[in-house]
Parts: structure tokens; C-alpha cells; sequence
């Protein structure tokens, strides 16, 4: 009688546990998978547990069963990698795209590639009004081009092309035409918004700097409904097949970028068209954008108020008017950046249009106000200035602001060891200083091996001891479209090296490249940092978004230079996939019935780009 009470009770535990409820019911647990969390307090997992737009688990594949109730769906990884979702710190792609029109340059090698291919194009496209192009480079085409040149491929109408970096403009005779520019026109800032001119002094046929907007908008080449919608969808898809969750979009690019007047109601239409799609449940990525200021003679009072009412009605953790980014000069390739010293080629040092004195202002009204500034520094002077800015504003109590230095190109020694001692956080993009579009000769060329040597990109160096917070990105559209993937950016990181050039030189020769690691949190948790996001992204812990990627191949197993290669599988934002690469059907869960990410899930292509 007694073996058989024993007998039941044994019996009725069995049926208990089977038949038990669930810690917590998790919508979707991945399991089996190589997680790395970057949390350095538990680096590595095999399952994360998702419930609506949270993670609840992170743990083991055994401990994940904890979590499993009858509508959880299982994903097995079978050993793939999973990441934190990327996080871009600087990006512009909300409007952009339409400045990548028309025949891409990148491979022309010389005056006659490029008039080849232009009228191509063009031949091919007889019922375009305009013809558009984008890629050229002046030391490839022999020197700067001329409107003259441009008539030779495309006589019969206007033809608007960009340069590679996107800031000049190339116009044939017609565009220059249609865009009203004449000798009469004035430089809106001479010395750095310029059009280049003839000893005459008539235009011929190059808007440095942005010269060219009012010309682009009168020629009628500006379609704001019709454009800023293709570019946020096509960037917004190809940022989430990337494994991109976030972005902070520094700076909605239109043509109305230097009037604020007219700008801000540009701004206005951005955020309610992503608003839109914030509540149809169609936004991809979390949104931090920052408000541009270009034009000196634009007043900061009315910038700050602008920028607070648009962050007081789109303040959320998807979409959210983060705060200011000031662009005071041009690109030191381009000769228009400030500079302490003068550039070689020209015995000038460049031109800043917007002064120290009001790159103060703006830090101490934006911090005063609870909004962070990020500056574009490109030249060692902008960069010095802005340093004292940052140094000034902390003095006055500002200590929690959290400005950012864009792009770090060309820093003093000196500037360089106090960014190190106050942490200043910097955003750059690795590719600006390889090798890629022939920037290596330019920076002997114009600034000399010793200021390469001790100035250029010293990103890298910031973080020896991986403490210092420096996040990289592409920011598109200064780099292709192609080249937004973070892999490809991480591969630049660690190499030094053009990913897409298989004979590219390390550069700067003096620099280390990033580890691997940093490199990791480079594209995830610095950037969420620096979007005041920390605590929500950028690593894979309990309570934080279910912003995740899937890797095909383990970023820590194939060598550095086949990191741009690997492909991601799936992405997700706020507990919802954005990107797979092969659709599936979702199911119940059923322990012998579970879902997997196959190796055919989808990609974004990265590697073997050619441009």
C-alpha cells in the first residue's frame, strides 16, 4: 500500500512539473545562439527571452525553458550570433537620398571616365529634365571640372552632379542657367560657401560648400514631398537590413538647410511624417534627431526655441528631438576647414562660418536649456574652439551635458590630450582616413607627414583602456549608401583598412586600430550613450528594448578583414522584426516544432562593394 501512495505522488510531481506555469511568459525566446551582450558584467548568453517590447531573459538554453509557455515562440539560433541592435552616432537618413541621384562616379579614374559616363547616363535618360550624378572627385578628374566640360556630355539640358562628399556641386551651363548663377551672384560666405570663378569672375560651373542650394531649389530640382519620403524609406529598409535599431540624425538635409525661416518647416514635416509611421507601427529605427545650425546669421534665440518646442511634442524613446548639431565649415580636402596651421598646397588656414565666440553661445544656451550640442570638427582650429566651448559651458554647471565632437579629422597634440582628460565623446567614420578615394595623398599633400602623423584620426588612441566613449557610423550621404552596413565601419575600425580595396594601406601609419571590443561598443552602447539611451539600449540586458541582430558568421571567429562580409540574418526593434532574410511563419510553440533562423535569413550584403 505504501509503494503505491509513493507511486502517486511521484506520478502527480511529474504531471506538476510539466504542467507548471512559466516564470514569466516570454512572446519569443531565442535559444542556442552565441549571444554577445556587451555587458560587461555578464559578456556572453545562449537564450534572450522577449516579452512584448522587453527583454526578460538572458541566460542559458536550459534556463530559457523556465520562460516557455504555450504561445511563446522558440527560435532556435542553432550556435549563430546574436548582438545588441547597432546604433548609428551619426546619420543622416531621414532626408538624404536624394542628393544620390542619377550615374554613380565612383570608378572613373579621369576626365574622360567621368564625361563618359555622365553622357551615358544621360543618353540612356532623354525624358529626365534634369540630369543628376554623384561621386566626382578632383584629384581623379585632374583638377577641378568646369561647367564647359559638363556641356560636352550633357549639352541639352540642365546636369546637377554631386562630389563624393556630397558638399559640391558640379552644374553644366544649363544648370547654371536654370539656377539663376551668374557673375552677378554673391558668395553666401566667401572663402567657404563659394562658387569657383574664372578671372573674369564669372561662375565656372562648382558650388563649394553648399553653395549650390538656392541654385537647386530655382532650378526646380527640389520635390520635397516626393523625395524626403523615397529617401526615408529606402534608407530606413536598408538601415534595418544592416542591423541598425537606432540613429541619431544629425541634421534633416534639405535644400533649405542655411534659412532657418524656411528650414524649420522642414523639420516640422519630418518629425510628423515620422510620427506617422511611429503610430501605424512602420518605423524602423529609434529616431534622436538633432537641429541643424549652418548659418551664422540665423539667431541662436530662435534655434534653441524651435529645437525645445519640436523636443516637448516628439520626446519618446522611438522618436525625439535630441538636440543641436552646429556645421561651421567645409572639409579639409576641400581646403575649407579651419585650420591652426595654414594648408601646404594653399598657405591659407581655411575658413570657419560660424565663430568661436558663437560656437559659446550656442553650447551654453543649448546646455543651459538641457539640450546636447554636437559639432562638426574637421579642422585643428574648429576642433581647439569647440574644445573651449565644451570646457566653458562645463564651468558654468552644465556638468551633465553630454556633447559630442563629429568627425575628430585634424586635432592639436594638445587639444587632443584634454579630450582625453575631460572624456569628450567624438563620433567619426572610420573610411574618411583610409586610403579610400585617394584621401592618403590629399592629407600629405595639403597638411604635411608631421601633422598626419601626430593629428589625423586619433579616434583610435581614445580608447587604449576602452573607456573613453567614442562611437563610429558611415554618416550617409558623405559615404554611399552601400557603405552604411556597421560591419563595414567595424572592419575600417580595426584594420585602418578600405574594406572594399583588398590592396589598401593601413592609415594614418602612427595609429592602432580599435579592438574588437571597442570596436563592438563602438557601434552599440557608446552611440546609445550619446543618445542618452544607455540604460534602454545598446547592450542585451534584462529590462532593456528587445533591439537585437543576427549574424550569420561570429564576428569574434573570422579574421578582421572579412568582417564586412558577414551577413545579418534577422533585426529587431522594439521586440519586432524589421528584417529577415527569408520570410517565416510564425507557430505556437511545440517542444518538437520549433522555429529557426536558417542560414539563408536574409542579408544585408555587405563586402565586395564596388564603387
Amino acid at each position: 500500500m505504501k509503494s503505491k501512495y509513493i507511486l502517486l505522488v511521484f506520478i502527480s510531481l511529474i504531471v506538476a512539473s510539466c504542467t507548471s506555469k512559466p516564470i514569466e511568459e516570454a512572446d519569443i525566446i531565442f535559444t542556442n545562439g552565441k549571444i554577445y551582450t556587451v555587458n560587461d558584467n555578464q559578456p556572453w548568453a545562449e537564450a534572450v527571452g522577449v516579452k512584448d517590447n522587453k527583454i526578460i531573459l538572458v541566460g542559458s538554453s536550459i534556463e530559457a525553458k523556465k520562460y516557455m509557455g504555450d504561445k511563446t515562440e522558440v527560435i532556435n539560433l542553432h550556435g549563430k550570433m546574436m548582438l545588441p541592435g547597432f546604433v548609428s552616432g551619426h546619420d543622416h537618413l531621414i532626408s538624404s537620398n536624394w542628393m544620390k541621384a542619377g550615374v554613380p562616379l565612383f570608378d572613373a579614374k579621369s576626365k574622360a571616365d567621368y564625361l563618359k559616363l555622365i553622357k551615358e547616363y544621360a543618353d540612356q535618360n532623354p525624358d529626365e529634365p534634369i540630369v543628376f550624378g554623384y561621386g566626382w572627385n578632383k584629384d581623379a578628374y585632374g583638377g577641378w571640372p568646369t561647367a564647359k566640360d559638363l556641356d560636352e556630355a550633357v549639352p541639352d539640358r540642365p546636369a546637377m552632379i554631386f562630389d563624393f562628399t556630397i558638399h559640391d556641386m558640379w552644374l553644366n551651363t544649363k544648370a547654371l542657367e536654370a539656377g539663376k548663377i551668374s557673375k552677378d551672384t554673391k558668395d553666401p560666405n566667401p572663402g567657404l560657401t563659394y562658387w569657383r570663378r574664372d578671372a573674369n569672375g564669372a561662375p565656372e560651373g562648382v558650388g563649394v560648400e553648399l553653395a549650390w542650394l538656392d541654385a537647386f531649389i530655382a532650378a526646380g530640382a527640389w520635390n520635397p514631398s516626393k523625395m524626403m519620403k523615397e529617401s526615408q524609406e529606402l534608407l530606413y529598409n536598408k538601415a534595418a537590413s544592416c542591423g541598425l535599431t537606432s540613429v541619431i540624425n544629425q541634421g534633416l538635409i534639405t535644400p533649405n538647410i542655411t534659412n532657418l525661416k524656411v528650414y524649420k518647416e522642414d523639420m516640422k514635416w519630418s518629425f510628423e511624417y515620422l510620427d506617422k509611421l511611429d503610430k501605424e507601427g512602420k518605423l524602423k529605427l529609434r529616431t534622436f534627431q538633432n537641429y541643424v545650425y549652418k548659418n551664422s546669421k540665423d539667431d541662436v534665440d530662435l534655434l534653441i526655441s524651435e529645437t525645445l518646442a519640436l523636443k516637448e511634442k516628439y520626446n519618446s524613446d522611438r522618436l525625439r528631438m535630441h538636440g543641436i548639431k552646429v556645421h561651421p565649415e567645409g572639409n579639409w580636402n576641400s581646403n575649407t576647414s579651419l585650420m591652426l596651421e595654414p594648408f601646404l598646397n594653399t598657405g591659407t588656414v581655411g575658413v570657419s562660418g560660424i565663430k568661436e565666440n558663437l560656437l559659446l553661445e550656442i553650447h551654453n544656451k543649448a546646455n543651459d536649456n538641457g539640450l546636447d550640442v554636437h559639432v562638426h570638427v574637421d579642422g585643428s582650429a574648429t576642433t581647439r574652439y569647440t574644445i573651449n566651448a565644451i570646457e566653458a559651458s562645463r564651468k558654468r554647471g552644465n556638468t551633465s551635458a553630454r556633447n559630442v565632437l563629429q568627425h575628430y579629422f585634424w586635432t592639436h597634440p594638445e587639444d587632443h590630450k584634454r579630450v582625453v582628460e575631460m572624456n569628450i565623446p567624438v563620433n567619426t567614420t572610420p573610411l574618411f582616413g583610409t586610403d579610400w578615394q585617394g584621401q592618403t595623398k590629399d592629407a600629405y599633400k595639403f597638411l604635411g607627414e608631421e601633422r598626419v602623423n601626430t593629428y589625423f584620426m586619433k579616434y583610435t588612441s581614445l580608447s587604449k583602456d576602452g573607456s573613453h566613449n567614442v562611437s563610429i557610423s558611415a554618416d550617409i550621404p558623405s559615404s554611399p549608401v552601400e557603405l552604411l552596413d556597421p560591419l563595414f565601419n567595424l572592419e575600417t575600425a580595426v584594420t585602418l583598412q578600405d574594406p572594399q580595396n583588398e590592396n589598401s594601406q593601413a592609415f594614418p601609419p602612427t595609429e592602432v586600430p580599435l579592438d574588437l571590443i571597442t570596436g563592438i561598443k563602438a557601434l552599440t552602447i557608446y552611440p546609445a550613450w550619446q543618445a542618452r539611451m544607455e540604460d534602454k539600449i545598446g547592450s542585451i540586458e534584462v529590462g532593456k528594448y528587445a533591439d537585437l541582430v543576427i549574424l550569420e558568421d561570429n564576428i569574434f571567429e573570422v579574421g578582421k578583414r572579412d568582417l564586412s562580409k558577414i551577413k545579418v540574418n534577422a533585426t529587431m526593434m522594439d521586440g519586432k522584426f524589421t528584417f529577415k532574410r527569408q520570410k517565416g511563419v510564425a507557430v505556437n510553440y511545440n517542444p518538437q516544432h520549433e522555429i529557426t533562423i536558417p542560414s539563408q535569413i536574409g542579408c544585408c550584403e555587405h563586402g565586395n562593394h564596388k564603387h
